[in-house]
C-alpha cells in the first residue's frame, strides 16, 4: 500500500519536472531595457545628424585642393554652428574661408573675391570668440582698449584670435595705407598675445607674423628688417615643413631689402621640397608651390 503511494508520487513528480521543462519562459519586466523616452530618441537622432554633417564636412576639408570641397566643407560647418555653436567649429569655418582667400582666390588673381573671404573668415572668428574669450568681448564692450582686452582671452581662445588678426591683417590690406594703418596696432597686439599663450600654434605662425611685419612696416612705421629675417629664420627652423614661412620671407623681406638672390634662392627651395612629409599639410604646401612657380616666373617685375 504504502509502495504503490510512493511510485504514485513519484511518477506526479516526475510528469510536472517534464511539463515544466516544455513551459514557455518570460523575462522578468524589471530585467528588461527600458525603452528611451521620445524626446531621447529624438535627442539621439539629432546628434547622430550632427555627427554625420560634422564628419561630412571633414571629409570634403581633407579633399580642400579642390575649391568647391572647401566651400562644401564650409556649408555644412555654417549648417553645424546653426544647430550646435562651438568655437572650434567657428575657427575651422574662420580658417577655410582664409584658405580660399589666400590660396585659391589669390593663385586665380580674384582680388575681389579674396577679400569677400577674408571679411567671412573675419566673421566667424568674431563668433569663435565671443564663446572662446566672453571676459575679452565684454570688455571690449564696456570701452576697454583693444589691447587691454587681449588680457582677458585665454589660451583657449588663441585659434580664434589668431584667425581672427590674420584674415583683419589680410582684409586691410586690400582696403589701402590708412585702413591697414588703422587696425595695425590691434592685429599686432593680438598676435602678441598669441605669441604669449601658445607661440608653437599652427606651425609658429605668430614667428611668420612678426617677420612679415616688421618687414612691411620698416623705415616710417618703426619696423626693422633684421629682426624680420630673425623672425622668419626662427619659423622655418622650427617649423621647416611649412612651405609658406618661406614664399612670406619673399615676399615680405625680401622685397624691401631688394634682395633678389635670396628671394629667388627661398623660392626655389619651396619648389624643391616634398609638399607630402606632413600629409595634412599637402594642400598648403601645394598652393605654397603654385606661388612659388608664379613669383619666379615674375622675378624681374620686383627687382
Amino acid at each position: 500500500m504504502q509502495k504503490n503511494l510512493y511510485v504514485k508520487v513519484l511518477c506526479s513528480l516526475t510528469m510536472l519536472a517534464m511539463l515544466t521543462a516544455c513551459a514557455t519562459t518570460r523575462e522578468a519586466a524589471w530585467s528588461e531595457k527600458q525603452p528611451e523616452t521620445a524626446q531621447e530618441a529624438q535627442e539621439g537622432t539629432a546628434e547622430d545628424a550632427l555627427a554625420t554633417l560634422a564628419a561630412e564636412a571633414d571629409t570634403a576639408w581633407a579633399a580642400r585642393s579642390d575649391h568647391k570641397q572647401v566651400e562644401i566643407a564650409v556649408a555644412k560647418w555654417t549648417e553645424l554652428v546653426a544647430q550646435q555653436p562651438t568655437a572650434e567649429t567657428y575657427v575651422k569655418i574662420s580658417y577655410a574661408h582664409y584658405f580660399l582667400g589666400n590660396g585659391h582666390y589669390a593663385l586665380a588673381g580674384d582680388q575681389a573675391g579674396a577679400d569677400k573671404q577674408f571679411t567671412d573668415g573675419l566673421t566667424a572668428a568674431e563668433k569663435g570668440l565671443a564663446i572662446a574669450a566672453p571676459g575679452m568681448i565684454e570688455a571690449l564692450g564696456n570701452g576697454v582698449k583693444h589691447v587691454d582686452a587681449l588680457q582677458k582671452a585665454p589660451k583657449e581662445a588663441v585659434p580664434s584670435l589668431y584667425w581672427h588678426a590674420t584674415n583683419l591683417s589680410r582684409w586691410a590690406a586690400s582696403k589701402g595705407f590708412a585702413t591697414k594703418l588703422r587696425y595695425k596696432d590691434d592685429v599686432k597686439a593680438t598676435q602678441e598675445r598669441v605669441k604669449s599663450l601658445d607661440d608653437t600654434f599652427f606651425y609658429y605662425a605668430p614667428y611668420r607674423y612678426f617677420g612679415a611685419f616688421e618687414a612691411a612696416t620698416a623705415g616710417l612705421l618703426g619696423g626693422d628688417l633684421n629682426k624680420s629675417t630673425e623672425y622668419f629664420k626662427q619659423a622655418a627652423e622650427f617649423a621647416p615643413h611649412y612651405l609658406d614661412t618661406k614664399i612670406l620671407w619673399a615676399e615680405y623681406q625680401c622685397k624691401k631689402a631688394v634682395d633678389r638672390d635670396l628671394y629667388v634662392q627661398l623660392l626655389n627651395e619651396v619648389l624643391a621640397a616634398d609638399p607630402t612629409v606632413v600629409p595634412e599639410l599637402e594642400p598648403e604646401n601645394r598652393i605654397s608651390q603654385a606661388k612659388a612657380k608664379t613669383m619666379l616666373e615674375n622675378v624681374d617685375e620686383y627687382f
